[in-house]
């Protein structure tokens, strides 16, 4: 073995790094311009020049990370449930109990449907029946999107709550209904803390879960 200490990076190394950074973070602040943008303007004016503006970039960084409109405002939209999914695994564990996990759970998931993602996914959904470029790009990504959500939500869950053979029943129909609810707040502005169907998503999910959930 030899005795020569390693060489040092080379300086074009030591560059690609910070330049590798300095790409994430520009990207970063152009998807999270474009989600401000979409929650707090619509689809119509979430345009690239004023997410441009907003992120304060150049028109050529901001084409190189998104050479279209399109793929630029799915992948807001999904930026900012990778933040959420990241702060989430982070939180408080869940009580082992299986009726407060399930409490804690169905709150934890009724707020992500009051939160931008949820609000940026939707003017892209509407947007996306009249726009078939738009509907194009939106169909895979929020397929591959499905899927990461199921999996949250089954890690929150957990596997003892999982292994009832009514979970999917459950987990669809609670994520559906939700989202369904959700969509009323767009033009009846109130608490969602106070949402009336909040404790029938408990009580639903409570009957069915742990009814023999060790079957």
């Amino acid at each position: 073995m030899s005795s020569t200490p390693d060489a040092p990076p080379s300086s074009a190394s030591a560059a690609r790094r910070p330049q590798a950074e300095r790409s994430q973070e520009t990207r970063t602040r152009i998807l999270d311009a474009a989600v401000e943008l979409l929650v707090e303007e619509g689809y119509a004016r979430a345009n690239t020049l004023a997410i441009q503006a907003k992120a304060g970039v150049s028109r050529g960084r901001l084409l190189h990370q998104f050479p279209s409109k399109e793929e630029l405002l799915v992948a807001a939209a999904h930026h900012v449930w990778q933040k959420r999914r990241s702060a989430s695994a982070s939180g408080e564990p869940l009580p082992d109990d299986p009726g407060a996990r399930i409490d804690v759970v169905v709150e934890g998931l009724w707020l992500s449907f009051n939160e931008p993602q949820f609000w940026a996914a939707t003017e892209l959904w509407v947007a996306a029946r009249t726009e078939p470029a738009l509907a194009d790009v939106i169909r895979p990504a929020e397929r591959r999107l499905g899927r990461e959500i199921w999996a949250s939500m089954d890690a929150l869950f957990g596997p003892a709550l999982t292994a009832h053979p009514m979970y999917q029943v459950v987990r669809h129909t609670l994520f559906t209904s939700m989202r369904g609810v959700a969509l009323t707040y767009a033009f009846d502005k109130r608490d969602p803390s106070t949402e009336p169907s909040l404790a029938n998503w408990k009580q639903l999910a409570k009957a069915i879960l742990l009814n023999d959930v060790d079957h």
